[in-house]
């Protein structure tokens, strides 16, 4: 058995202050967010994964524009073609949007209640998936604590949007501890929210599996989504995989030794065409 863990697509992010910057690839950087998600859809039919979870933040707030709605429709039809269940819990961005409140996702996809944690069951592979929404912009308080208890004989996964112990780069929404996660006796928390991957607990697992896409120059390096394969009710690899199709990097250049600007130019040069070799055809900011 093997699921996608995904979080903070933020589809059709606006990308503001790229028109300040003259020659800037501005469709190539607005355009990622749905290139980055295609690939997510494409990983989810080349693997067959048996479900794709969202951890919150598929929209990003209060876009108007439908043509998002639309675009996600078709992806979501894609995977109900191929029978691949889609679950999403809402998060900050999600609750302040207009499309969450009025979009009709196609039967494969379930939406958490944002009021109380659900539970989706699916007998026969033996899997429980557990999750709460965020009924509005700013949550507060620990959604984790009013969570269920594990369901007997079944892998348990938990689905939160939320900072967790903390990050001075984001919110501090839903806040909970991971000695708390960890205990409610979970296989797996798939956490959103923060855009850095990064797995807090092994055993049970609790990882932040990041953003799919790069937004600006603060999210750096590669990103993608967690694919968490599965043996006999338990977890045996938990596996990043790169989505993104264009992505962000810092360059130092060391010019302790530097005299001149032709030299200058020269140790610039050779920095970013060294950044360049590890991006291979990606679009390198």
């Amino acid at each position: 058995m093997k699921f996608i863990h995904a979080a903070d697509i933020h589809l059709d992010s606006p990308l503001r202050g790229l028109s300040n910057y003259e020659g800037a690839p501005e469709n190539e950087l607005r355009s990622a967010a749905r290139g980055a998600f295609e690939n997510l859809i494409e990983l989810a039919i080349s693997e067959q994964v048996d479900f794709l979870l969202i951890a919150g933040d598929l929209y990003d707030g209060d876009s108007k524009d439908f043509n998002t709605a639309l675009y996600l429709q078709k992806q979501m039809v894609r995977l109900e073609g191929e029978e691949i269940p889609v679950l999403i819990i809402a998060g900050n961005h999600d609750a302040e949007s207009v499309m969450t409140k009025s979009l009709s996702l196609p039967s494969n996809c379930s939406v958490f209640s944002t009021t109380e944690a659900q539970t989706v069951e699916f007998d026969e592979i033996k899997v429980a998936i557990h999750g709460q929404g965020f009924a509005t912009k700013a949550v507060t308080e620990d959604l984790s604590k009013n969570y269920p208890a594990p369901i007997s004989g079944y892998l348990n996964i938990g689905m939160l949007h939320t900072s967790a112990d903390g990050s001075p780069d984001h919110d501090n929404y839903a806040p909970c501890s991971v000695a708390d996660l960890v205990s409610r006796g979970y296989d797996y928390w798939a956490l959103g929210h923060i855009h850095i991957r990064e797995v807090l607990h092994e055993a049970p697992w609790v990882v932040f599996a990041g953003n799919i896409q790069g937004r600006s120059v603060k999210e750096t390096g590669p990103k993608g989504a967690m694919l968490v394969t599965c043996d006999d009710g338990e977890i045996t690899s938990v596996e990043f995989r790169e989505l993104d199709v264009a992505r962000w990097g810092v360059c130092e250049v060391d010019l302790a030794n530097v005299t001149t600007i032709d030299k200058a130019h020269e140790e610039i040069q050779n920095s970013l065409s060294l950044a360049l070799s590890d991006v291979g055809e990606k679009l390198l900011a």
